[in-house]
């Protein structure tokens, strides 16, 4: 793992954290159900993505 695995991390640890506040907001503003729905995929398919480039690679 190199520097880039490094930058990828830290970008991805800030959408995280970004993401978990916007889906806060979501949830306040309907339901924690609609909350939950919409974080799942929106944080961790990306995270999907990324440790499944790093297994092709």
């Amino acid at each position: 793992m190199g520097s880039g695995a490094v930058v990828i991390a830290y970008a991805f640890l800030i959408y995280t954290i970004l993401m978990a506040l916007f889906c806060v907001f979501i949830g306040s503003r309907t339901s924690w159900r609609m909350g939950w729905l919409i974080s799942v995929p929106v944080i961790f398919a990306p995270w999907g993505l990324v440790l499944m480039g790093f297994a092709v690679y």
